[in-house]
């Protein structure tokens, strides 16, 4: 796989010194800066993004540490430098996984009857518990979200047939997602794709008496208007749902593979949801 960004940015660079230079300037480094964090000359620095110069193995794991390269957009990296992978391309249907994809799951199951979700670095649901799958399945219908290939939980949250509807606090959990969204989206500006649903999800923000017209100022703005309301007395965000059978409190925590070195692993985020009163807990007991 290519990055789709980095042979046009710069069109009569070779790819690496592209893409070396692009994530440079979205990290905000000049190359003295990033000399310093990669312990390599400045001079080398402009040689390789100039094409004067080839990186070695050595420099450009040096430089991918420097510039928090995603594993996954290293892997681009390595190979328009003419190397092989250095990290796994397994998925988490491959075998070579297949212990952590049991682990996943061990961890959704014993989670139950709370809600959990497994989602990759677009938000993609990936596996779910019975309690979520259960719950879900009233958003995921003709009439509701139509069921892509993938239930999506960013989508789930701010579609306006999502989630959003039964949220009693969309306001502040609008805010939350979105800013989280926005923190992954610098972490790594050079997914599209990524780029794509953020900018979907931001066109979703608008409540009445808002500029609801989408894109990434009214973004901007939802998110602005946003900050200057008073915070929640909550010491973490309360996802408060009330739908017709019952009215819960959540309380929300994300799992993570610590030092991951496989793209998969490291993309993927287990979102556990826990009861955040004792109401909340006798219901969601006998209801799954």
């Amino acid at each position: 796989m290519h990055a789709p960004a980095a042979t046009h940015i710069v069109e009569d660079l070779p790819p690496v010194g592209a893409m070396l230079r692009q994530w440079r300037k979205h990290r905000g480094l000049s190359q003295m800066d990033l000399s310093f964090e990669a312990d390599l000359s400045a001079r080398h620095i402009s040689f390789l993004e100039t094409g004067r110069s080839q990186p070695s193995r050595r420099a450009l794991g040096a430089l991918a540490d420097a510039l928090r390269i995603p594993l996954r957009e290293r892997n681009e990296l390595f190979e328009a430098a003419g190397f092989a992978h250095p990290y796994s391309d397994a998925t988490l249907s491959d075998s070579e996984l297949a212990f952590h994809y049991d682990l996943v799951r061990s961890v959704l199951a014993r989670h139950e009857p709370w809600f959990a979700v497994a989602i990759d670095r677009h938000w993609n649901i990936r596996m779910m518990n019975a309690a979520a799958e259960q719950f879900l399945a009233q958003f995921f219908c003709e009439g509701g979200i139509e069921p892509p290939l993938t239930p999506n939980l960013a989508r789930l949250l701010f579609h306006p047939a999502g989630l959003r509807t039964c949220l009693l606090n969309w306001p502040d959990v609008r805010t939350h997602f979105m800013e989280r969204l926005s923190r992954e989206l610098i972490r790594n500006p050079m997914d599209a794709e990524f780029a794509v649903l953020v900018d979907e999800m931001a066109s979703y923000v608008g409540v009445p008496g808002e500029d609801s017209s989408g894109g990434r100022d009214s973004r901007r703005g939802a998110r602005r208007r946003d900050s200057a309301r008073p915070a929640s007395e909550d010491l973490a965000l309360v996802l408060h749902l009330s739908t017709g059978d019952m009215e819960a409190r959540l309380i929300g925590t994300v799992m993570a593979f610590d030092s991951a070195r496989s793209p998969a692993l490291e993309e993927l985020r287990i979102e556990t949801f826990f009861p955040a009163d004792e109401a909340t807990r006798m219901q969601m007991e006998s209801a799954f």
